[in-house]
């Protein structure tokens, strides 16, 4: 039969599709009305009545989900349609509370979200369709070094930007990332501060962190108060493409992470820019790198560690018996199997190709090896078992190959299920996400009457989940340097992140011992 032609999987039931109108006080338990899926993730991060859920969502904003594994986008959109449709005791639900375009429509159409000409009139426009006018260039700024001394052939600071983002960005996903930083940024320099980037000094670098942490979280007017534009010209609904003209810099609060990977990134490309001789000084050298965590912020323990237990394994590996055989059945087997068993991440996994598969001689035995392009273009060889080259073959012979040695060299490993405009085009870094996501999701829908908590990590895993079992794994039985090389970590400092805590500890203390 052929692929396209595969019985598709019935849909599957949320735990939110049982939740039922209820009138809330703000004592109200929500183990008493919440199913034990909804409500044992959300106990297990002290949130036990309705008041506990309204109080941190409006301290934390429309994010809120992301710091409770077990809840997804999904879970908490209609947790808060159900707070909203029954919680008039408990507070007043808005907008705010939602994601951008997440809201019910009945609260949506109250916003007075700006128009494209008012976000254009302030500024805020990628980069590409920038201009920066003569007093907000950088030119003259009182940070600008002299023109003799500069490496840079850039007459102001987007130009500026613009070769940073040339000559440090190894990868579309680096220089994606790197972009999206320097973008806000500049924008609330030019936007908020009325400041040429080459002009900003320690007290407006140290603002920056206080606004990124105050974005999306905070209330319109207290907002109005200290901030000269309104969140609503910064914040526009996920995955906008760039010419669109609802794209805006941010889609939603900042997390921890994503705050401190915003402030890392602004340093280094100002250091970059003092070091090439366009700048003076970095701003930046006198902030604390230290992200502080918000109110409702940091994983709850059970969650701290990204790795799935022995018994979660099992439940994923029995429930590939439900799937269709054939392509479907197969190409789940490869991508749990890559991530699990040789460590490598989700842009490795798409973008590996029948030829990275080698035999290489090693010691007196010739084996069968994985060559991955990995970060840097760095190659990393791992050697493959037995139980590894079968998986790899029966997904190609799935797809209609002799196995691997039938398939061209350039064949990727993961393609689509050869629905849609593109069939059987290579998987995409969303699609691998997607089919992952919805394997779990359905995982955790069967073990979650037993064992909700395991059913909420479920829910909460994702891609680099494999990689972080991977490594958990492979301490116990290798040394750390060894884990290192087959992870591809520039720095077994990197790798000693996986180490249990007790681990990690009497590493630290036992490197201080004397040996003498």
């Amino acid at each position: 039969m052929p692929v396209s032609d595969l019985p598709k999987a019935p849909p599957t039931k949320d735990a939110t599709d049982a939740l039922k109108p209820v009138r809330l006080r703000y004592d109200t338990a929500l183990a008493s009305v919440l199913p034990e899926a909804l409500a044992l993730p959300l106990k297990g991060y002290d949130i036990l009545t309705a008041e506990d859920l309204y109080e941190l969502v409006a301290a934390v904003g429309p994010g809120w989900f992301k710091n409770v594994p077990g809840i997804d986008l999904k879970r908490a959109t209609d947790l808060l349609t159900w707070l909203w449709e029954n919680g008039d005791d408990v507070g007043e639900v808005t907008s705010r509370f939602f994601m951008p375009g997440h809201a019910p429509a009945a609260l949506a159409n109250t916003d007075s979200s700006p128009s494209l000409e008012e976000v254009e009139s302030a500024g805020i426009m990628p980069l590409e369709r920038l201009t920066l006018s003569e007093a907000l260039s950088g030119k003259n700024a009182v940070n600008r070094a002299p023109a003799f001394a500069c490496a840079l052939d850039a007459e102001d600071d987007l130009d500026a930007i613009r070769i940073w983002l040339n000559a440090r960005a190894s990868n579309p996903n680096t220089e994606g990332s790197y972009r999206k930083e320097a973008e806000r940024f500049l924008l609330w320099c030019l936007v908020e501060r009325n400041t040429a980037l080459s002009a900003v000094k320690a007290g407006d670098a140290a603002l920056y962190l206080r606004w990124i942490e105050a974005l999306g979280r905070t209330d319109e007017k207290a907002w109005a108060q200290k901030w000269k534009k309104p969140q609503s010209l910064w914040i526009g609904p996920k995955n906008t493409p760039r010419e669109s003209p609802t794209w805006r810099p941010f889609n939603g609060p900042l997390g921890p992470s994503s705050r401190k990977n915003a402030i890392v990134v602004v340093r280094q490309l100002y250091n970059f820019l003092k070091k090439t001789g366009y700048l003076i000084f970095n701003p930046f050298d006198q902030v604390s790198p230290k992200v502080p965590l918000l109110k409702g912020e940091g994983a709850p323990q059970a969650f701290a560690d990204r790795s799935l237990t022995e018994a979660q394994w099992d439940d994923i590996v029995a429930h590939l018996a439900i799937l269709p055989e054939g392509w479907p059945r197969e190409r789940m087997k490869l991508i749990l199997m890559m991530g699990k068993s040789l460590g490598m991440r989700a842009s490795e996994m798409i973008e590996a190709r029948a030829d990275w598969i080698v035999e290489r001689r090693v010691g007196f035995k010739v084996r069968r090896a994985i060559e991955i392009l990995g970060k840097g273009a760095k190659i990393r060889r791992l050697p493959l078992n037995d139980e590894q080259s079968r998986i790899i073959d029966d997904a190609f012979r799935a797809r209609g190959f002799m196995g691997l040695q039938g398939a061209a060299p350039e064949t990727p490993f993961l393609v689509n299920l050869g629905r849609g405009q593109h069939p059987h085009a290579p998987l995409t870094r969303t699609g691998l996400y997607v089919v992952l996501k919805t394997y779990f999701d359905k995982v955790a829908l069967e073990v979650a009457k037993t064992r909700p908590m395991d059913a909420a990590k479920l829910t909460a895993s994702s891609t680099h989940w494999l990689r972080h079992t991977f490594a958990v794994n492979a301490l116990s039985e290798m040394s750390v340097n060894v884990v290192q090389a087959a992870m591809g970590h520039a720095s077994v400092a990197t790798t000693g992140r996986y180490l249990s805590p007790e681990e990690e500890t009497m590493s630290e203390a036992m490197e201080k011992m004397k040996a003498l």
